[in-house]
């Protein structure tokens, strides 16, 4: 029973690449609606996100050799439909990080990482008045330039991860849930990660949609911020978060839409206790 286009609710485009000493750049989990053979979407965002505290360990404290850090990042995202069950979807980010700390930390700024990924409907049922859905979502991210990877203020991991992701989303008329998770295999010096991303859909009118959003990354192992350079460097850092905001579209016609994105850091281990908000313009075709 393929989903009725008119019914599909656009999501900001994730961006999922991890700052070093900082919060996941895009915490927003994936949904269980795809586009349709012949249709697709493209985004650009605008996201700012800063910090002057942060979690050494489990501790949040502050320094200032570190100051306040803040990051921008400019995202193209597209999802285009290869079949009515099938999504091909690329994310491409340019970052740029900057601090004001005693530690003359440099400033970074350079394309970040490519993902490329799919998004395959293996699963699709009502339920009395609901939808069920169950979606593969396999991808893999590529550093996409040649920046700084070890620093307090490099802007990706530059290595290239394997995610094995799964979405299971629950429709009922105009609301819908989604939960991704799954498996990152993450090729260097960070341990494997798993994520975890719930993102709740309302449509509140033809042109208005409110999706409240929560996320968890859990890390498999690695050492904290007080153990560099010891037992290591920024790269060998063990890096939980736990993020929760709230992002929202306002459809301007049938095919074009403004987006926006408010987020919060709830609780973290070795990454900054951020707070970020996102603009974006979403084109539907």
């Amino acid at each position: 029973m393929p989903l009725p286009r008119a019914l599909v609710r656009l999501r900001w485009p994730s961006f999922l690449a991890p700052f070093v000493l900082g919060s996941v750049a895009g915490a927003q989990g994936q949904d269980g609606f795809l586009h349709g053979v012949g249709h697709s979407d493209f985004a650009l965002s605008y996201t700012f996100d800063a910090f002057d505290e942060f979690f050494d360990g489990d501790d949040r404290t502050s320094s200032a050799a570190v100051g306040e850090v803040e990051r921008r990042a400019y995202a193209l995202y597209t999802a285009m439909g290869l079949r009515d069950d099938l999504d091909f979807v690329l994310n491409a980010v340019y970052a740029a990080t900057e601090s004001d700390g005693t530690s003359a930390v440099p400033d970074e700024e350079d394309l970040q990482d490519l993902t490329l990924g799919l998004k395959w409907r293996a699963f699709e049922h009502p339920i009395g008045g609901a939808l069920t859905s169950f979606l593969l979502a396999p991808a893999v991210k590529l550093p996409g330039g040649n920046y700084e990877d070890d620093g307090f203020s490099a802007i990706g991991d530059g290595q290239i991860d394997v995610r094995m992701r799964a979405i299971a989303q629950l429709q009922v008329r105009g609301c819908w849930i989604a939960l991704e998770s799954g498996y990152d295999i993450r090729n260097g010096s960070p341990d494997d990660e798993v994520p975890l991303n719930v993102t709740l859909g309302l449509t509140l009118s033809e042109r208005l949609s409110i999706l409240p959003f929560w996320s968890q990354v859990e890390s498999l192992g690695g050492i904290d911020l007080n153990e560099v350079p010891a037992r290591g460097s920024f790269k060998d850092l063990e890096q939980d978060s736990t993020q929760a905001g709230v992002s929202g579209y306002f459809g301007l016609s049938k095919s074009v839409y403004l987006s926006g994105m408010l987020r919060t850091t709830v609780d973290g281990s070795n990454v900054g206790d951020s707070e970020a908000f996102s603009v974006g313009l979403v084109v539907r075709l």
